[in-house]
């Protein structure tokens, strides 16, 4: 089976790595959400690191891999309902959970089909997790451009 290699698809993760580094200014408020995103979002990176080591020969390995991710993104996504945004950045945080909620689904439709050995499914489930992750990356910047402002 030509599944999409571990590298590949842990090259996906940084575009929903939404960015650890959002800068505070403003109030303290600000300040207590960007500490808190910041918190929130820091697993993804050791999630980055355990999707690299499967072995791309192993579908097994790569759906439960891939399944790890999917639960990883929903405790990172948990983390960040706890928080509440500035009121001027609601709109875009409500819109950057959607897309990190849609992401996380194509992670559990990549697991399901690198499971069944669908590459079919699993390239549109990449290719799709891949433009969602675009999208997550953009709404981030949006949001990281009202909280500094």
């Amino acid at each position: 089976m030509n599944i999409p290699t571990p590298r590949r698809l842990a090259a996906l993760i940084p575009v929903l790595a939404v960015s650890a580094a959002v800068a505070a200014c403003g109030s303290s408020d600000d300040a207590d959400f960007v500490d808190g995103y910041n918190k929130a979002v820091a697993p993804l990176n050791t999630m980055m690191t355990d999707l690299g080591t499967t072995s791309a020969s192993d579908p097994a390995a790569a759906s439960k891999s891939l399944t790890k991710v999917a639960d990883g993104l929903d405790e990172v996504r948990t983390s960040l309902t706890e928080l509440d945004p500035p009121s001027d950045a609601a709109d875009e945080f409500d819109k950057m959970l959607g897309a990190l909620d849609k992401g996380t689904d194509q992670v559990r439709d990549m697991a399901s089909a690198a499971k069944s050995g669908n590459v079919e499914k699993l390239t549109k489930a990449t290719a799709d997790f891949s433009e969602t992750g675009t999208d997550l990356a953009s709404l981030e910047q949006q949001l990281r451009s009202v909280v500094e402002n």
